[in-house]
């Protein structure tokens, strides 16, 4: 059986097909049948690859009468022998490596689906191309996803790369029985895709423009075929309709933004054709798309140009080439005057990757959600000087501020000699957190003076150690919502944390006066309710981190895999302070597997057993040192967190101050085996991960119903 069977539909293609076929068979990948489906042409193409047949016995022409490209190419599937599929347009060409790279990422990935850019045909030739040096090409990026990740992709991400089967590498048996839709003359090959990725397949992206395409008067894609009919816009249609019925708005928008789009065009086609049936009957079918619940969520700009289109297609063709451009810059422009409802205050400034990673879950929650919320840039000394080259790290109370001074030489001197990862880990705390947490370009308060002017109206404080004095320096007003601000309606607090179960008697008095400025209190651990129930007497309620609010899929978007992690089958070791007990187990457990161990550290400080360390990931590439590793052992709340997220094999060490953390997230997925109090547990016992993630749901469920109820 051959490895790969490519697929070719053709139809009067004589002009192309030769150089089509030589694209193919200068494939550096020989492993393949080509078979091209002559769907009834009247032109020379076929004796062109009866020619291409004699020479190269992997040639092989089938024939039917002329019933469209999507009869075609199911004929092809139905003849095809090969694992893998693999289908190209008769008047486009392939570079050389394509098959070879792609089929390489398909095995070492398990991927049903590889795919790759487009690049347009000009004036260079494709021979030209074909003659590359290969040792140009050694080395290739590309992206893996599955499953609601992948779905993102089709739907946002790679739209323009998934609208079309060319260059697409697929698995035969994830096509099973599906079939192109041959009642349809234009997008049935998104829906065919549509329908592959649907299955949570692997899709991986090769980031290489080697799908070379051309337009021209005769091919497929402008076809005077797209005037017949509602079919140019049909596929587009289902595609929305499906993903309304399954409750995703976000998808479904994009879907109806090109239906509207597509219609437009459609009648222009008709109106130029002076097709006057056809204007009346798409015209019908218009205002039946006014009544769809998506079309009302289009921009003003977008259902005005409808309108003018179906209404009054005059004034529709003199504007429609300005006003797209004027409209979207005043929306634009009165976005940029509008300001989010929902101001975040949080440790979003701090080079902590838990920190940085629950702000950014509860962000995005929030926004998934129809919220608009925004982190607010407080970010006082006594939280960022800890991260100067210079750092300040000061504790309460005069002499400690006064410690933090005198102590500043000292962690100079450690970054001065260690100048080079301290770079590296600044820059990658700022790529996480000036690309998904804060605009560079919003106002940085120093000062709880500064919150008086924001224009929030409710202010969600939380998640993280808000409410640790030692963490603070002292417990601060901000993190309460204490402030006076004319605006201000509401505040929130979300997961707020001791990071133990409440607070030394000192501070009873403080924290009194504090809460009463929250007027929804939420913890994440459990054990700190009697505590916060005892000094406000109101209810409270224990929440999840934010960070589960968000699957696997959701943060493998923004996770960066290190270098390491690619080459490497290891044991992560995240160590949050010094533990020797889980050192010594971590290296047991690399003894005992022939794996290598990579330790992130959060602080310089470590226990030197000879592991390859990591003091400049960011959380981008922590979260891809979970994602890659085999197992994980860790005394950080957050790497247990995305261990149960990513589903590792782990084992969570007692950190000496903050254990209740620990301890409360792996009571409520069931995972109390997973603490090692003393001596070390069974890293290799099975975990019932249905049970985990259903668990996970209903906690979700009941801390997001929270969250949006009190907002």
């Amino acid at each position: 059986m051959k490895k790969v069977s490519v697929i070719i539909p053709m139809y009067n293609s004589e002009k192309y097909i030769g150089q089509c076929l030589s694209s193919v068979l200068a494939q550096t990948f020989q492993d393949m049948e080509v078979l091209v489906i002559d769907d009834g042409s009247s032109d020379q193409g076929s004796e062109i690859c009866e020619e291409a047949a004699r020479t190269d016995a992997r040639v092989c022409l089938r024939r039917q009468e002329n019933e469209g490209v999507s009869s075609a190419r199911n004929h092809g599937i139905e003849s095809a022998k090969g694992e893998y599929v693999f289908f190209l347009d008769s008047d486009d060409a392939i570079h050389p490596f394509l098959i070879e790279k792609m089929l390489l990422l398909a095995e070492e990935q398990q991927a049903d689906l590889v795919f790759c850019s487009y690049h347009k045909l000009g004036t260079e030739k494709i021979e030209t191309i074909l003659a590359e040096d290969p040792k140009k090409y050694e080395r290739f990026r590309w992206q893996t996803a599955k499953g609601e990740e992948a779905e993102d992709w089709f739907h946002r991400k790679y739209m323009n790369d998934l609208s079309g089967i060319g260059g697409k590498l697929i698995r035969r048996s994830a096509i099973g029985s599906l079939r192109f839709d041959e009642k349809l003359s234009n997008g049935e090959d998104t829906l065919f895709l549509y329908h592959i990725i649907r299955q949570g397949i692997r899709s991986v992206f090769l980031q290489k423009g080697w799908y070379y395409y051309r337009i021209h008067g005769e091919s497929v894609t402008h076809s005077q075929a797209m005037v017949k009919g509602k079919q140019y816009f049909e596929s587009s249609m289902r595609i929305r309709d499906e993903e309304y019925r399954r409750g995703r708005p976000d998808f479904a928008l994009g879907w109806e933004q090109l239906v509207a789009v597509q219609m437009e065009k459609n009648y222009r086609m008709l109106q130029s054709a002076g097709d006057q049936k056809g204007c009346r009957i798409l015209r019908r079918t218009a205002a039946e798309e006014r009544r769809h619940p998506m079309f009302g969520r289009l921009l003003f700009s977008e259902k005005l140009l409808f309108e003018l289109c179906f209404s009054c297609y005059p004034v529709y063709a003199l504007v429609s080439r300005y006003v797209p451009v004027l409209l979207a810059w005043k929306e634009s422009f009165m976005m940029r005057k509008e300001h989010a409802d929902i101001g975040i205050i949080t440790f979003h400034c701090s080079n902590n990757f838990g920190a940085m990673l629950q702000a950014y879950g509860l962000k995005t929650f929030l926004r998934k959600n129809g919220k608009k919320a925004e982190i607010v840039r407080y970010e006082p000394v006594f939280m960022t000087g800890r991260h100067w080259w210079i750092p300040y790290s000061p504790i309460r109370g005069l002499k400690g501020r006064l410690w933090g001074i005198f102590n500043m030489w000292d962690g100079l001197a450690s970054h001065l000699w260690n100048r080079e990862e301290f770079s590296r880990k600044l820059k990658n705390m700022n790529y996480f957190r000036f690309k998904y947490l804060v605009d560079k370009k919003q106002r940085k308060l120093y000062s709880c003076g500064g919150l008086k002017g924001l224009k929030y109206r409710c202010y969600v404080v939380g998640s993280d150690q808000i409410w640790n004095p030692d963490i603070t320096c002292g417990l601060r007003r901000a993190y309460f919502g204490a402030f006076s601000n004319p605006r201000k309606k509401k505040v929130i607090s979300y997961a707020a944390s001791f990071g133990s179960s409440g607070l030394s008697g000192r501070d009873d008095g403080k924290f009194a006066k504090l809460i009463r400025h929250v007027d929804a209190v939420s913890v994440r651990e459990e054990s700190a309710i009697p505590y916060v129930t005892r000094i406000c007497g109101r209810e409270v309620t224990d929440v999840l981190d934010p960070v589960f609010f968000l699957k696997k899929e959701s943060w493998q978007r923004i996770e960066r895999i290190p270098e390491y992690a690619e080459k490497e089958r290891y044991i992560l070791v995240y160590v949050t302070e010094p533990n020797r007990t889980m050192s010594e187990y971590a290296k047991k457990l690399s003894a005992e597997t022939g794996l290598s161990v990579i330790e992130v550290r959060a602080q310089r400080p470590g226990i030197d057993m000879g592991f390859e360390v990591d003091r400049a990931a960011g959380p981008s590439e922590f979260l891809g040192y979970i994602h890659k590793a085999e197992y994980v052992v860790s005394n950080s709340f957050h790497a247990a967190a995305f261990s149960i997220i990513y589903e590792k094999q782990f084992l969570a060490f007692v950190h000496s101050n903050l254990g209740a953390r620990i301890r409360n997230i792996l009571q409520i997925h069931g995972l109390e085996d997973r603490l090692c109090v003393g001596e070390a547990g069974d890293i290799h016992a099975r975990i019932d991960w249905e049970s985990v993630r259903q668990k996970t749901k209903e906690n979700v469920r009941a801390s997001g119903g929270f969250l949006l109820k009190n907002l």
